[in-house]
């Protein structure tokens, strides 16, 4: 049974940027709502999952924030109109039957991370774009993303084309790139493809620090020796952690779709096509008048 696994702080983002100012006629907004339902009605129609969970952030680890302060301060403060909307992205995953999973002081990352090693082994599918997740290519896990026809499940193969470099070495691309998003610079002036060329040669981060006296383009020489203290603080940045508690067991990750609420629900948020679809799927479950008496 296909187990997915949603990464809820992108999903969120995703939908409230690319459906900009619905409103409902209190004027609330609702377009993230509206996108994070979409999107979730997309994935149970294109990957058809037995379980299912959207993990949200619950906060950053004390562990990254030692290593560097500085983790993620460059991000803007969440919108608005997106903050006011996320506890109704939590009601819309329930209503679709998804479980939804935070635990406090740890990234959604770190929990997906820990619930595809609880999984291993079997089929396992996770929901995100995000660099630091595509490491789980190369323990099985498929990388789900919606095109504009059909969709797409990245594995090793896909992830190496996408990146440059196997979904194991995407921490070693990262510890010598940094990453912009997250707030941690890497080598000045390595991009992508330089860090894939010398990783190919040298294999990791480490082997390319051990490296330095024969890296090509010669310029970067001093540079890589004066930040090797970078690249090992961002290769610590990005090594995902894997045995966090479960805070759901995997047993207990059944999707369960609620029709009821889920007509409740968008008809509150006046989600007119979601509200007849959910009406037709509550009329299909209540059992026939003459069934009743058969």
């Amino acid at each position: 049974m296909s187990l997915v696994l949603v990464d809820g702080h992108y999903y969120a983002y995703r939908s409230f940027y690319a459906i900009a100012h619905l409103t409902n006629s209190k004027g609330e907004p609702t377009n993230a709502a509206f996108g994070f339902t979409s999107a979730l009605l997309r994935m149970a129609e294109d990957l058809k999952p037995a379980r299912g969970a959207v993990i949200f952030d619950g906060g950053v680890p004390k562990e990254r924030l030692e290593t560097h302060p500085e983790y993620k301060a460059n991000r803007k403060e969440t919108p608005e109109a997106l903050e006011k909307q996320i506890p109704l992205l939590w009601e819309v995953a329930q209503a679709l039957g998804w479980k939804t999973i935070s635990i406090e002081g740890e990234e959604a990352d770190d929990v997906i991370a820990s619930y595809c090693r609880a999984e291993d082994g079997k089929e396992c599918i996770v929901a995100t774009n995000d660099k630091d997740l595509m490491v789980l290519a190369a323990r099985g896990v498929k990388i789900y993303q919606p095109k504009s026809e059909g969709f797409e499940l990245l594995g090793p193969a896909e992830v190496e084309t996408k990146w440059g470099v196997p979904p194991d070495k995407v921490p070693e691309l990262l510890a010598l790139t940094g990453d912009a998003s997250d707030n941690f610079p890497g080598i000045p002036g390595v991009g992508p493809k330089t860090a894939a060329k010398w990783i190919a040669e040298f294999q990791t981060a480490e082997g390319v620090l051990a490296a330095a006296d024969r890296i090509k383009p010669e310029r970067f020489r001093p540079i890589l020796k004066d930040s090797a203290e970078i690249v090992r603080r961002n290769r610590k940045m990005v090594e995902l952690r894997t045995a966090l508690p479960l805070p759901v067991p995997l047993a207990q990750l059944h999707l369960a779709p609620d029709p009821e609420k889920q007509v409740e629900l968008f008809r509150r948020l006046e989600f007119k096509r979601f509200t007849r679809e959910a009406e037709a799927r509550l009329a299909a479950r209540k059992p026939k008048q003459a069934d009743l008496f058969s």
